[in-house]
């Protein structure tokens, strides 16, 4: 065992990578990755990291989809939704390889934030749909994401930031978002 501590430092520090080991044919990494995804089951692990993918993707689509909702604009500060979706769900997907020991955390309180205040958006803009009377799957999709999100991750979350966040949202998206229904024409 000593022999291989010495080896192991001996390679470590001469950036070699270790290939054989006495004892038999065991390999050991010099370069462990503990890299963790946030969630206490699998399912959740898998979901945290699937899911702002297919967001990412169905705004993707979203953008040079050429169908009935695409008359259906909005804007958040000035940059449109769709953007707004992108960037949210990579910020989510490479948060979601975070560690998150606890909800008190700073990743934890990060994650909280930005999938509950997504939540209290998301009940802005289905009412917005809701009171024009028009709907948009990829929108509802989006929001599928965000939701199921937001029920994976409840109970490692700060209630207090989780609630605050959803109103965040919600006010956030009242005061600063701007949507529009441009007029179809059909021939």
């Amino acid at each position: 065992m000593i022999e291989l501590n010495r080896r192991i430092n001996d390679n470590a520090a001469s950036g070699r990578p270790l290939k054989k080991i006495k004892s038999g044919d065991q390999r050991v990494s010099i370069m462990s990755f503990d890299l963790k995804i946030v969630g206490n089951h699998v399912v959740t692990k898998s979901l945290n990291v699937v899911l702002p993918l297919i967001g990412i993707g169905l705004m993707l689509v979203y953008e040079y989809c050429d169908t009935s909702c695409s008359y259906l604009k909005g804007s958040f500060l000035g940059i449109d939704l769709k953007w707004v979706g992108i960037i949210y769900m990579v910020i989510l997907f490479l948060g979601a390889f975070g560690s998150q020991d606890s909800p008190s955390s700073l990743i934890g309180q990060l994650r909280t934030t930005l999938i509950s205040a997504a939540v209290g958006a998301e009940f802005f803009l289905i009412g917005f749909q809701i009171v024009n009377d028009t709907h948009c799957n990829f929108c509802l999709a989006f929001s599928a994401c965000i939701f199921i999100l937001f029920g994976i991750n409840l109970n490692s979350m700060n209630k207090w930031v989780m609630v605050a966040s959803v109103l965040g949202g919600l006010l956030g998206f009242t005061v600063f978002s701007e949507g529009h229904l441009t007029p179809r024409f059909d021939l």
